[in-house]
């Protein structure tokens, strides 16, 4: 169920809406398509009202939105260019012209055309929903973790592929996903929706170095919580006197410190002294699990792209780069 979401997408961008399993997403783009009727509120399309209970619901067909179902959702039984040319009129379908087009949009070849759905990829398979979905111009584009299932580098080929379709053809465009990287690196806006409820809509930035609270926090990446004391501009923590991001506050705090603003230093370079207790290759990265000497006994994990200089065992100095954002208790 979802419960007083309000979120407007300007024109020509794509936000994303974040959020787990069962917080409401694929719900709030049945809402917006029309497959389900709100109890309240309104829902616009540019300047054009589509739903207001009790006085106007539009058809589904007739909002000049285009949906991309999860895994594509093509017909089985229609070739690719009937699959693209479904929503178009008849004598756009009988000319073609519109639906080479859209498989020129989504980088797929004409060749194409004549092939089943089965026949083709996963990542083809998504890319012939997104040319369905752009074929008759909608003013805005729905997507439902439309790259959920595929591997790795076929998910990232994928992305880049509609991402820059919706681009050429300046689409308004709507991404629903539950993967934190995916949201962060593809909207203008993420919007995290928990519960049904839209609890933070920020650029990604802002989203990722001052959530709204730290359940969020936590969502939208690796998060080190520690306790500390707020005065003026700085906090004092297990970690040292740190920087405050935003308004100055006064009293205890929790301080949320992303792993990648902890940095390693040679014994007695300063900062507080800490042992590696645990190390996680990750390609270009690693993250590193540190027991703090001091006798504290919060867990630290940082990020570091010199994995090869760092053994579990190792003891470091370590100090935080940057201000933190921190929380009422």
């Amino acid at each position: 169920m979802l419960t007083g979401v309000d979120l407007v997408v300007p024109e020509g961008t794509l936000t994303a809406i974040l959020g787990s399993s069962g917080s409401g997403k694929t719900t709030l783009l049945r809402v917006v398509m029309g497959f389900v009727a709100p109890d309240s509120g309104v829902v616009s399309v540019g300047d054009r009202v589509v739903a207001d209970p009790g006085r106007i619901h539009v058809a589904p067909d007739k909002r000049a939105i285009g949906y991309v179902a999860q895994e594509g959702a093509l017909f089985p039984h229609l070739s690719v260019a009937e699959n693209v040319g479904f929503g178009l009129s008849r004598s756009e379908r009988r000319s073609r012209r519109r639906v080479e087009e859209a498989l020129d949009l989504v980088g797929l070849e004409r060749g194409y055309a004549e092939r089943r759905p089965q026949e083709l990829s996963g990542g083809e398979q998504r890319r012939v929903a997104l040319a369905r979905a752009l074929a008759p111009r909608p003013a805005a584009v729905l997507l439902d973790e439309p790259f959920s299932g595929l591997d790795a580098a076929l998910r990232a080929e994928t992305r880049s592929a509609v991402l820059g379709a919706l681009a050429a053809t300046g689409a308004t465009a709507v991404l629903v996903t539950h993967d934190q990287a995916e949201a962060l690196s593809t909207g203008r806006e993420v919007a995290v929706l928990r519960d049904g409820r839209l609890v933070q809509t920020a650029t990604p930035p802002a989203l990722y170095r001052t959530p709204v609270d730290l359940d969020v926090a936590r969502f939208v990446g690796e998060a080190v919580v520690l306790a500390g004391e707020a005065r003026g501009g700085s906090v004092t923590c297990v970690l040292g006197a740190l920087a405050i991001r935003g308004e100055e506050r006064d009293g205890p705090v929790q301080i949320m410190i992303r792993p990648e603003q902890i940095r390693l230093r040679p014994t007695g370079d300063g900062g507080v002294a800490a042992r590696v207790v645990a190390k996680s290759f990750f390609g270009a990265e690693t993250e590193l699990h540190l027991e703090l000497l001091n006798g504290a006994a919060t867990p630290v994990v940082a990020r570091t792209f010199d994995e090869a200089t760092v053994e579990v065992g190792d003891e470091r100095s370590i100090a935080v780069v940057g201000p933190v954002t921190v929380y009422e208790p």
